[in-house]
C-alpha cells in the first residue's frame, strides 16, 4: 500500500468525521449545514481515491477514477456555498444565483463524467498503474476550479478588510488554509497534463477542513494562534520522535546491517525509545517558551489590571475612581475606548460617567440606559455581553444595536453579589486582535473590584454630603436665631410699633391742657390701654416667630390639607371672582409633617395669593412627585414680584403692603426647613406668581432592603 493510499485514508477519516460531527448538531445553522455538505464531499472523493489505489484492472481503476471525479466536482459548489455562507454573503440574491449557477454546472459535470468527456481511460504513470486520462471536458472542469477557488479567496480576503477582533483572526488563518490546502490538491493536476510531478499535496487538505470546522464551531474568544502553536510543536516534536528513527532505519538500513547484523533494527528502535521519554519534556519546554513570547504583552497588561484593582480601594472620590479605572484599561490594554456606567439609585438608570480612549465616548452626552433594558438584562443573566457570541446562541437585535451604538465589542458587568453596580464597556483592540478567555477573567475581576470600591466611595461621599447638610442646618439655625434677635429689637422700632405710639403721644401733648375734662381723661386712658394692648400683641406674635413651637409629624396625604385649607377660602374666593384649579399627582404616597403648622404656611401662601388679584383670576395648586421630594405649586395670575424685590421676599418684615408685618412667607420658610423641605418663590411683575414647596416623601423599604442595608 503506498503513501497516496494512507494519505486518501486519512483524509476520508478526518473529512467524514467532521462533516458527520457537523450534521449531528442540533443547530440547524446553515453555516454547519453548508460545511457538512463540502467536508462529506471532501470524503467520498478521499475515498474513492484510496479504493482506486487498491485497483487491480483498468475496468475497476477507470470506475473508481469516475466516482472519486464525481467527488470533486461537488467539492466546488459545496466549498463556494460554505465560505458564502461564513462570510454572511449567501442571503444577496447575486450571490444566490451565483451558488445556484454553481450547482448547475456541477450538474452537468456529474452527468458528462459517465463518459470519456471528462475521463477517457487509464493508464500508468509514473508509479502509479492506472492514471486517469483526461477527456475533452477536463480542462474546462481545471479552469472552474480555478476560477471557483480565486473567487472564494477574494470572499475571505474582502471579508478579512472588514472584520475586527477574533474574526478577523480567525479569517486570517482560514484564508491560509484556504491557499495551502487548495495548492496542495491542485498537485492532482499536473500528472493529467503530463507534467511529471505526483500528487504529494494531498496530505495538507485535511488542514483545512479542520481549520474551517474549528472556525465554523466557534467565533467567540479563541486564540487561533496559540492553538495553531501548541499543535504544531506537539506535531514537531513527534515527527522528530517517530519521523527520526524512521528515516535512520529506511535510509540506513544497508549500512546498521553491516555493522549490526540482523539485530539492525535495535538502533532505531532503541532511538525512538530515548526520544520518545525526552519528548513530552521537550514538548513541555518549547511550549511554555512559545507562550511566553505569544502571551508576553496579554500577560503584562493582565498583571497591571490586577495591581490596579487591588489599589482601587484606596480611592474615596467616585468620580476619580471611575477615570483611573477606564484610563488604566484604555492605556494598557490599547482598546479603541474603555467606558464605565454607573447605576444613578435615584433615576434607576445606568450613565456614563467615564470614558477613556482614542474613540471615547462623550460625557456630556449624559448616555443612559434603563435598568429594564434587555441590554441590562442580558448583563445581570449571562455575566458578559459580547457581540462574538457563540453561533446558536447569538445576540437579541435590541442588545447588538445597543453594543453598536456604544462602540463596544465586549460589555462586562460590576456585580456585589447579584446587584448589578455598574458594567465596563470596552471596544476594539488597537491591535484588532479578540479578547481571551485569560483577558475575560482580568477583565471580570477588575469589575468587580471597581463595583466594591465604586459602592465604598459613593458610601464615603454620601456621608461628606450629609455632614455638609448638617452644617449648613447649623448655620441656617444660627442666621435664623441672629434674625429672631433682629425681630426683637426691631419690634420697638417697626412701623406697627409707631402707630400706637404716634396715637399716645398725641393724647400726651394735649394732656397737660385738658387734664381737667373728664371727658378727655377717660377718652385719653382707654386709647392708651387699646394701643398697648396692640403693641402687646405684636410683641406676642414676634415672640412666637422668633421661638416656633416644635412640629408634631404623622403621616398624611398632602392633597387634603390643600383641600382642607382651601375650604376656609372658598367665600373670599368667589366674591372675588377667582377660579381655583387643582391637580394632584401625589399616587398614594405620604409626606411626614405636622398638618397645622403645613395649614397655617399654605394659609399664608394663599392670602398671599389672593390679595395679588383683587379683580379676580386664576389659583391653580399642583403635586407632583420628585424622589425624594413631593413637589406642591402654588400658581396665580396675580400681581407677581418686582426683579429687585428677589430674595428679599423671605426677610423677616419685609412687606410692600400698606397693612402688614412682613412675617408671613418667613413664616413659610422657617415651617417648610422645620420639615426638612425645600421653598422657592419666581415671578415676574403682572405675569403671576409661582411658589413651589419640596417636602420630604416617607421612605417605603421592604424588609429585605432593611435586612441587606443592616
Amino acid at each position: 500500500m503506498s503513501f497516496y493510499f494512507w494519505t486518501a485514508v486519512v483524509n476520508t477519516v478526518t473529512t467524514g468525521f467532521a462533516g458527520l460531527f457537523m450534521l449531528s448538531r442540533h443547530e440547524r445553522d446553515p453555516r454547519r449545514i453548508t460545511f457538512a455538505a463540502f467536508a462529506l464531499s471532501v470524503a467520498w472523493w478521499s475515498f474513492f481515491y484510496a479504493l482506486w489505489q487498491l485497483a487491480t484492472s483498468e475496468r475497476i481503476a477507470l470506475l473508481f477514477c469516475r466516482w472519486l471525479v464525481a467527488g470533486c466536482v461537488l467539492v466546488l459548489p459545496s466549498f463556494l456555498h460554505h465560505i458564502s455562507t461564513l462570510v454572511g454573503r449567501a442571503q444577496s440574491r447575486r450571490q444566490h444565483w451565483l451558488i445556484m449557477s454553481q450547482y448547475a454546472i456541477a450538474g452537468l459535470f456529474l452527468l458528462a463524467n459517465w463518459t470519456p468527456l471528462v475521463v477517457r481511460e487509464v493508464a500508468p504513470r509514473l508509479s502509479f498503474r492506472f492514471w486517469p486520462l483526461p477527456g475533452p471536458l477536463w480542462p474546462a472542469y481545471t479552469l472552474w476550479f480555478c476560477i471557483t477557488v480565486a473567487y472564494a479567496v477574494m470572499l475571505i480576503t474582502k471579508s478579512l478588510t472588514r472584520a475586527t477582533g477574533t474574526m478577523r483572526q480567525q479569517l486570517k488563518y482560514l484564508l491560509v488554509g484556504t491557499v495551502i490546502a487548495f495548492v496542495g490538491g491542485s498537485t492532482n493536476f499536473l500528472l493529467w497534463y503530463d507534467i511529471p510531478i505526483p500528487p504529494v499535496g494531498n496530505i495538507v487538505v485535511p488542514f483545512y477542513v479542520l481549520l474551517a470546522a474549528v472556525a465554523t464551531i466557534r467565533y467567540q474568544f479563541m486564540d487561533l494562534k496559540l492553538a495553531f502553536t501548541r499543535t504544531g510543536l506537539l506535531l514537531s516534536t513527534y515527527l522528530v520522535v517517530l519521523g527520526g528513527p524512521f528515516l535512520i532505519g529506511w535510509m540506513g538500513r544497508e549500512w546498521l546491517e553491516e555493522r549490526f547484523g540482523q539485530h539492525w533494527w535495535l538502533v532505531p528502535l532503541s532511538l525512538c525509545t530515548g526520544l520518545a521519554t525526552l519528548g513530552p519534556f521537550a514538548y513541555a519546554y518549547l511550549r511554555r517558551q512559545a507562550e511566553a513570547r505569544l502571551l508576553k504583552e496579554q500577560r503584562r497588561y493582565q498583571r497591571t489590571l490586577q495591581y490596579a484593582s487591588r489599589g482601587m480601594t484606596r480611592v474615596r472620590d467616585v468620580t476619580r475612581l471611575c477615570n483611573l479605572v477606564t484610563r488604566v484599561v484604555s492605556r494598557t490594554v490599547k482598546v479603541e475606548h474603555a467606558s464605565l456606567f454607573l447605576l444613578d439609585r435615584g433615576t434607576q438608570h445606568y450613565i456614563l460617567r467615564a470614558s477613556h480612549g482614542p474613540a471615547r465616548l462623550s460625557i456630556q452626552s449624559r448616555y443612559h440606559l434603563e435598568s429594564s433594558h434587555p441590554f441590562i438584562k442580558r448583563l445581570r443573566e449571562h455575566g458578559r455581553v459580547s457581540i462574538e457570541e457563540r453561533i446558536g446562541n447569538s445576540l437579541e437585535p435590541v442588545v447588538r444595536d445597543e453594543m453598536s451604538k456604544l462602540g463596544a465589542v465586549l460589555a462586562v458587568p460590576g456585580l456585589i453579589e447579584k446587584d448589578l453596580i455598574g458594567f465596563l464597556a470596552l471596544g476594539l483592540k488597537l491591535s484588532q486582535d479578540g479578547y481571551s478567555p485569560d483577558d475575560l477573567h482580568a477583565f471580570t475581576t477588575l469589575a468587580n473590584e471597581a463595583a466594591i470600591a465604586i459602592e465604598n466611595a459613593m458610601s464615603y461621599e454620601e456621608l461628606l454630603k450629609v455632614n455638609e447638610q448638617l452644617k449648613v442646618a447649623s448655620e441656617r439655625l444660627l442666621v435664623q436665631e441672629r434674625l429672631a434677635a433682629a425681630g426683637q429689637i426691631a419690634t420697638g422700632m417697626a412701623h406697627e410699633v409707631k402707630n400706637p405710639l404716634s396715637a399716645i403721644k398725641t393724647f400726651a401733648q394735649y394732656l397737660p391742657e385738658k387734664y381737667a375734662d373728664p371727658e378727655f381723661r377717660r377718652k385719653f386712658f382707654r386709647i392708651v390701654q387699646a394701643e398697648i394692648d396692640r403693641i402687646n400683641t405684636i410683641v406676642q406674635q414676634l415672640s412666637d416667630f422668633a421661638k416656633p413651637a416644635p412640629p408634631r409629624f404623622q403621616p398624611i396625604r398632602l392633597a387634603s390639607v390643600v383641600d382642607d385649607t382651601l375650604a376656609l377660602l372658598s367665600g373670599q374666593c368667589l366674591k372675588q371672582g377667582i377660579e381655583i384649579q387643582k391637580a394632584f399627582g401625589e399616587n398614594g404616597q405620604l409626606v411626614q409633617v405636622d398638618p397645622q403648622q403645613i395649614k397655617q404656611a399654605l394659609l399664608n401662601l394663599f392670602l398671599n395669593s389672593l390679595e395679588a388679584m383683587p379683580a379676580g383670576g386664576r389659583l391653580r395648586v399642583e403635586t407632583q412627585l420628585d424622589p425624594p421630594y413631593l413637589t406642591l405649586r402654588i400658581v396665580d395670575t396675580g400681581s407677581g414680584i418686582p426683579p429687585e424685590h428677589g430674595e428679599q421676599v423671605w426677610d423677616p418684615f419685609f412687606t410692600t403692603k400698606e397693612r402688614g408685618m412682613g412675617l408671613g412667607l418667613a413664616i413659610v420658610r422657617g415651617v417648610v426647613e422645620r420639615h426638612g423641605g425645600q421653598v422657592s418663590i419666581t415671578g415676574r411683575p403682572g405675569q403671576g406668581t409661582v411658589v413651589s414647596l419640596n417636602l420630604p416623601l416617607i421612605v417605603q423599604t421592604t424588609s429585605s432592603e432593611r435586612k441587606t442595608r443592616s
